[in-house]
């Protein structure tokens, strides 16, 4: 903050009163963003009790990605079951610049677990559980090209031919909306190439 101390100190407290009203208490009345003075340690920090979904994202992560069973399947579905969209997308990006690196971590946090659970069950022959996965990473980044070829491979093992026409479209689509146009992965390329069925041509 920029002025002098007692301006400075002013603007914090107002900005400190209004988050500990947004954030309310708990059933017992107590406060989630306490006082200075009920912290114990003198400073401010946020009661235990208050979590959010990436910090539980976290959680189910870590377990799910150390397990390989069915207990860390759960785990990597209960984390992906918290992705609604593009971390922080509802928010104004001049206002929370600051924000940019948190969004890129979480989406590449959520986009490895798609890929990896997405994967599993695809493995496992579950190609529906394969598809939640990798659509669930896609809320949070559409264009990545590594969870598209999931679905890819996905429709593919299900026979889906048509499904797998209309989610290749559908990149070809972000694809053409990013930066004024972008091509197509390589990789991304070769596999469609190897997964549509060939045109014939008729004489």
């Amino acid at each position: 903050m920029v002025g002098p101390p007692g301006q400075q100190a002013d603007a914090r407290n107002a900005v400190i009163s209004r988050t500990r009203s947004w954030l309310g208490k708990d059933t017992n009345g107590e406060a989630f963003f306490p006082r200075v003075q009920d912290t114990g340690d003198s400073r401010y920090r946020l009661a235990q009790a208050l979590t959010c979904d990436w910090r539980t994202f976290q959680n189910f992560a870590r377990i799910g990605l150390a397990r390989h069973d069915e207990d860390g399947d759960l785990a990597l579905r209960r984390a992906l079951a918290l992705v609604r969209g593009r971390p922080f997308a509802a928010i104004d990006p001049q206002r929370y610049a600051w924000a940019e690196p948190a969004v890129q971590e979480m989406v590449s946090a959520i986009a490895d677990v798609s890929y990896e659970l997405s994967t599993r069950r695809r493995e496992a022959a579950d190609c529906s559980g394969a598809l939640w996965a990798a659509h669930q990473g896609l809320l949070a980044a559409e264009e990545n090209e590594l969870l598209n070829r999931q679905v890819f491979l996905a429709h593919h093992a299900a026979g889906d031919v048509n499904s797998l026409r209309e989610a290749a479209a559908r990149l070809a689509r972000i694809n053409e909306n990013l930066g004024g146009g972008v091509d197509m992965e390589t990789a991304t390329a070769q596999l469609l190439s190897t997964l549509l069925p060939k045109s014939v041509s008729h004489r």
